[in-house]
């Protein structure tokens, strides 16, 4: 007998009791905070939930400590698996030090992940810059589309069962699980039953329009960026762990929105981040042939390179909302984009303390899937001028111009510079 068979079993009933549990305004536009929830749950049913709980992690701990004996037995010194069998060891655990902040010292796991919980809560939010003309125009626009939005979505290529069973087998199963403690392993290990109640779900969540609060969670492990200092909270950068679940929804939204992106040639030539057939060696190359070309007609080239701080933590939501209507976007698209976005939270982890849960009022979700192609629409009218040539990877952005005269690149580069600063600030 498969030794996920058990778990398969409670999982099916878990599923069913989350079903139960959770009402059906859940997936409505109506939003749903924790305390709701607990309100609203059978205490029986709650208790009987913690049970099923509880024997899957003890069956999971089983399993894992099965195979790990299994594996330790097969050891061989002379077909090499020894040394497989090490690697994992040798690596060192980088633990987090004393944190300052301006509460004081962090000593525990728990005072550590609420120091940089308070942290990155900063860095997602908006810039503090103002433009009250595009303001004006961004919060009447999506003010309307709000309004007029339809509450049911009919016009939409709904999901196949076939399209959620292969995100489900694509799933990699030593990705690190969300706040809700679901990993690959498990889903991959579900019965076809299951896998068209989620099929169902997501259908659902397209006709809504509304995208579950309970998968709008994030759980950011905190990595150390090279060279700096590891007792400052904001030499930390944010590995965002998202709900599996969520997922295979997120994989299904941007497939049509890169359909759309495609079919209309929405995005600009020169952006090559995130897009299909498309890498950072193609764009190097184009930079190489535009030099090459000016040394072949004895000209100079000079370039500047750009760097968008906090890029994707600090994108206006609203702004992006306000561009996806003025690209066409389908509106049943939008109208998800914008549940998608809204009222995100996330909650560090260090070691296995968790921080209170922080509010994400700015940016695209990063470790999501449709992060990317968001920030790409989100830039994607950046100035551009006759005389500059524009390089674009995501947020990586390389200016360039040639002359045989090095004051007429000068120019050219700080006329777009120019140009680029007032389309930032708007």
């Amino acid at each position: 007998m498969s030794p996920w068979k058990p778990i398969l079993a409670l999982s099916k009933k878990i599923f069913l009791f989350v079903v139960t549990v959770f009402p059906y305004r859940s997936f409505t536009g109506i939003s749903c905070d924790a305390e709701d929830v607990s309100n609203l749950r059978d205490p029986v049913l709650k208790r009987k939930l913690n049970k099923l709980n509880k024997q899957i992690k003890r069956l999971d701990q089983k399993i894992e400590t099965d195979a790990f004996t299994n594996e330790l037995l097969n050891v061989n010194v002379t077909d090499g698996t020894v040394w497989k069998f090490l690697t994992p060891f040798k690596k060192k655990t980088k633990n987090i030090p004393s944190l300052n902040g301006p509460g004081g010292i962090a000593n525990t796991n728990l005072e550590k992940a609420n120091f940089l919980a308070e942290s990155l809560e900063t860095e997602f939010t908006l810039n503090n810059i103002t433009n009250p003309d595009t303001e004006e125009l961004v919060a009447d626009s999506v003010m309307r589309f709000r309004t007029e939005a339809n509450s049911v979505c009919k016009d939409f290529d709904p999901p196949l069962p076939s399209e959620v069973l292969d995100c489900i087998k694509s799933l990699r199963i030593n990705k690190a699980p969300g706040i809700d403690g679901i990993n690959n392993k498990m889903i991959k290990n579900l019965a076809l039953h299951t896998i068209l109640t989620i099929t169902t779900i997501i259908r659902k969540i397209m006709t809504l329009g509304h995208f579950p609060t309970m998968w709008k969670t994030a759980t950011v492990v905190p990595i150390l960026k090279p060279g700096k200092d590891p007792t400052d909270t904001t030499s930390y950068r944010p590995i965002s762990l998202l709900p599996s679940l969520s997922k295979i929804a997120e994989h299904l939204i941007p497939k049509r929105l890169n359909n759309y992106i495609k079919e209309n040639n929405v995005l600009c030539p020169e952006q090559f981040g995130f897009r299909e057939k498309l890498s950072t060696s193609h764009q190097l190359i184009r930079v190489v042939e535009y030099v090459t070309e000016g040394f072949a007609n004895k000209q100079k080239t000079g370039a500047v390179f750009l760097d968008i701080q906090k890029a994707f933590d600090r994108v206006w939501q609203d702004g992006l909302i306000h561009k996806l209507i003025d690209y066409k976007t389908p509106s049943y698209l939008i109208k998800l984009i914008d549940s998608y976005l809204l009222e995100r939270k996330f909650a560090v982890r260090v070691k296995n303390e968790l921080s209170s849960t922080k509010n994400i009022n700015a940016g695209v979700a990063q470790g999501s899937k449709i992060g990317p192609t968001l920030f790409a629409l989100y830039i994607n009218d950046i100035p551009k001028q006759f005389n500059t040539f524009l390089c674009m990877y995501a947020d990586d952005t390389a200016i360039l111009a040639r002359n045989k005269n090095p004051n007429y690149i000068q120019i050219a580069l700080n006329r777009h510079l120019k140009a680029l600063e007032d389309w930032f600030i708007k």
